[in-house]
């Protein structure tokens, strides 16, 4: 699976690029002088697109990724995540301990994308799976980057591995009690948490970064 960022300005397509391994959308966007908002994804063959609504800016000079030592895992993954708030409370989902550096800790609901599928149905999937809830995907609201190269565990070769996350709104037409469906899966829990409560938890960057797109949160519960 390739992840391909597209351009749009006024309805028109003005530009397509491979989104590299390392490379915020964003900063792609900007070192071809466009800047935006994403809208949306769509599959092309084996190629998903994230689609974003731009207006022209001055090029920027996007930062430099940085290098993997030599025999390090490449990893680039593309996943989908739904914010999705019922009655005041948000739907998050805690880490079982095969998480390793994260377990304990609250994320949104939401996972990998299988190959060939399409993010919004990747996101409907992992939220029935990891919290029991049927769910509609409303707007893709936030991608968000993150790249870093480490040891992936003792006596195993270093790992580059780059997360593209696509952030949805998601509505729950029928809420019920949050329980995880995933036998043997990443998550150890799930729950349905008011969202002045959320500050509390220990949450991952994630949470954090997509607050802004909360509905009906105005600022992060610190």
């Amino acid at each position: 699976m390739t992840i391909v960022v597209a351009a749009v300005s006024e309805g028109v397509e003005v530009g397509r690029w491979l989104l590299g391994h390392g490379e915020d959308p964003a900063w792609l966007l900007a070192a071809h002088g466009w800047g935006g908002a994403p809208t949306g994804t769509r599959l092309m063959g084996p190629d998903v697109v994230i689609d974003y609504e731009v207006t022209a800016c001055r090029p920027i000079t996007a930062p430099e990724v940085p290098l993997a030592p030599q025999g390090a895992r490449r990893l680039q993954r593309l996943a989908a995540y739904a914010l999705v708030v019922d009655a005041g409370h948000l739907l998050l989902t805690q880490l079982s301990e095969r998480v390793e550096g994260g377990a304990g800790r609250w994320t949104l609901p939401g996972g990998g994308v299988d190959p060939g599928e399409a993010p919004v149905d990747g996101a409907v999937r992992e939220v029935h799976e990891e919290a029991g809830q049927v769910v509609v995907v409303d707007e893709l609201v936030q991608v968000q980057s993150r790249h870093w190269i480490g040891d992936v565990a003792a006596g195993e070769s270093p790992e580059d591995f780059h997360a593209v996350r696509l952030i949805h709104r998601a509505t729950c037409p029928e809420p019920g009690p949050a329980r995880v469906v995933e036998v043997d899966g990443s998550t150890e829990a799930a729950a349905w948490v008011p969202l002045a409560e959320v500050g509390a938890l220990p949450v991952v960057d994630m949470v954090r970064l997509a607050w802004p797109h909360v509905p009906g949160a105005v600022s992060y519960p610190l």
